[in-house]
């Protein structure tokens, strides 16, 4: 089989050069609802508690299954809801942390952030090492040195992994890695990354039969019952009466509303003793009861709680590989995020600062001994477009509820007894969205031309063919660490499929850019009024910055130029203020 395409493709590249393939969004674009708010719209208390709470609780589930599955793999025994609850806290915590940096000083879109999906193949590949195999159940007592050691591992790989995250956004170097990286390199990543993640879907799901009835809930919520409105009744205090309102919230809560009602099947098949003592299924697991118990109301999480942070070479490597594809996913989900808000394309300083927050956070998070560091939330940015609020300030509120959240260590107590089988229905589901996703970025790719057919098939297949192989067939180079790293990265399949899509994409040539997905290289962008812009610092920022002309050379602040026009519009956007009316 041939690169170059021929028939329909062949008239396709030569006559249709410079335009957009008729699937494209760009036919969509001439139609836009506007939007109930903008990114600088601020909304009164009330607004913004519904659409910052709606957000948060949107999050939750992606929030909830890291710590789960981390606080498998540290091998605790039966501290294991103990240390669950920490994580679960922590979690919250560094990810309303990270949301408010963001929001402020980062990208300055709504964008929520919490654990990546993007570390599970890492930490799997870790686990499945014969030298770190758990040999201790829930019910037996694990040494501290065990499982203590394995979260300082965690803790350190993860801190030096998202450090070069962080330098990669400080020094601007994301932007050339963006001129190379395209959606044709983005989709087999996010694919495999998705089917790598599957043994460990499977393992939860085949604890109990309610993982599959909170998967088929959400689903039944979230997109079968998604565009009904339901009629709610609220008493009007000034007519005194009850009245109704229709609201969709089965397409506004599903995750929410799909919890609450599993678990209330898991309580009653606890009280009627249907489920055997124990069972996966049930809410008054001793262990679970004991840490709900003697859980404090509140405490806070720290940097390195669980000692002094270590490094493990194998999950090192596997890290260096999820921060890389979380680098990849995040460009993506900046052009979403700027297209639902209704801006231009996100100006190189502001994704340069983006990234380098996402680093910074997903530092904080290895200090915080999560496991996984953090990434934007596409879900939360499909129910922007959903609701069409795109305030910063409403995003920001979520962010702090997080925190609030994870302060008061009672409620993530409570969390941490959801049976492990119910966040096996919600990883599916997460799952399943971001595969969506994934392949949803070959839109714009045109995929007529067998070269680019080639470079998909090639990348998946290889990303799928290499780690088996390396599992039948181990490395044995005579030292240890050696054979450990290695086949830590030869088992991630993202890695493998990502590594190979992006060589070929880069050296085969035969098509444009356009025509490997990339936009049109004469796009041009309008100039916005400054009212809204969403990118733009505050006033008294853009002064002190235009002050100290110097920090300009940073790549991650604005131009001079940029400065000097917002700055201007500043101060005619004063004197209009200060006009008096003019009655006529």
């Amino acid at each position: 089989m041939g690169f170059k395409s021929n028939g329909d493709a062949d008239s396709y590249s030569s006559s249709e050069e410079g335009k957009r393939p008729p699937d494209s969004d760009a036919d969509s674009d001439a139609t836009v609802p506007e939007l109930h708010l903008a990114v600088n719209d601020v909304p009164d208390w009330k607004g913004m508690l519904l659409f910052g709470s709606q957000q948060m609780l949107l999050c939750i589930s992606g929030l909830l299954v890291l710590p789960f599955l981390v606080s498998d793999l540290a091998c605790a025994g039966d501290r294991t809801i103990e240390l669950r609850v920490k994580l679960i806290s922590s979690t919250f915590v560094a990810s309303g942390i990270a949301t408010l940096l963001q929001t402020t000083f980062g990208l300055r879109l709504s964008i929520l952030h919490g654990p990546s999906f993007a570390f599970i193949p890492a930490l799997s590949a870790f686990k499945s090492l014969p030298e770190n195999a758990c040999p201790y159940s829930r019910t037996q007592s694990s040494p501290e040195d065990l499982w203590m050691g394995r979260m300082r591992a965690m803790e350190g790989s993860l801190m030096i992994s998202s450090a070069v995250l962080f330098i990669i956004g400080a020094s601007g170097l994301v932007g050339k890695v963006s001129k190379m990286v395209g959606p044709i390199c983005i989709a087999p990543l996010m694919i495999l990354l998705e089917i790598g993640t599957v043994p460990t879907l499977v393992e939860k799901m085949s604890l109990h039969w309610v993982s599959l009835l909170e998967f088929f809930v959400v689903v039944l919520m979230a997109v079968i019952l998604e565009p009904y409105a339901v009629p709610i009744p609220y008493f009007s205090v000034s007519q005194r009466k009850i009245k109704f309102v229709r609201a969709r919230i089965f397409g506004m809560f599903p995750y929410l509303f799909s919890l609450l009602f599993v678990w209330f099947i898991c309580w009653l098949l606890t009280i009627t003793n249907l489920e055997p003592v124990e069972g996966e299924a049930r809410t008054d697991k001793n262990s679970t009861m004991e840490v709900l118990s003697g859980s404090p109301w509140f405490q806070i999480p720290y940097p390195g709680q669980f000692g002094r942070p270590s490094v493990d070479a194998a999950l090192l490597c596997g890290f260096f590989a999820s921060a890389f594809a979380c680098l990849l996913e995040n460009l993506g989900d900046y052009e979403m995020v700027a297209k639902v808000s209704q801006q231009r394309h996100p100006p190189g300083a502001a994704v340069n600062r983006g990234i380098m927050i996402e680093g910074f956070g997903s530092i904080l998070a290895g200090a915080f001994g999560l496991g996984a560091g953090v990434t934007t939330y596409a879900e939360n940015i499909a129910l922007m477009h959903i609701t069409r609020v795109a305030s910063r300030a409403t995003m920001q509120m979520a962010g702090v509820m997080c925190i609030v959240i994870g302060l008061f260590t009672k409620v993530a107590a409570l969390l941490a007894s959801v049976p492990d089988a119910i966040v096996g229905g919600l990883l599916g589901i997460g799952m399943a969205m971001i595969m969506g996703v994934s392949i949803s970025n070959l839109r714009t790719v045109n995929m007529r031309l067998s070269r680019n057919v080639a470079v998909l098939g090639l990348s998946l297949l290889a990303g799928l063919a290499v780690p088996d192989y390396f599992t039948l067939s181990p490395i044995k180079t005579g030292n240890a660490t050696t054979d450990q790293v290695l086949m830590t990265l030869l088992s991630i399949r993202m890695l493998i499929g990502g590594l190979v899509a992006f060589i070929l994409d880069n050296t085969i040539p035969g098509v444009t850019r356009f025509q490997r997905g990339f936009p049109p290289e004469n796009e041009k962008h309008e100039l916005v009024p400054l009212e809204e812009d969403g990118y733009a610092f505050p006033p008294f920022v853009n002064r002190l910055l235009l002050r100290h002309s110097y920090l300009s050379n940073l790549p991650f602040l604005p131009s001079q130029t940029d400065l000097k026009r917002t700055v201007a519009e500043e101060k005619i956007a004063a004197e209009e203020a200060e006009k008096p009316d003019i009655i006529v």
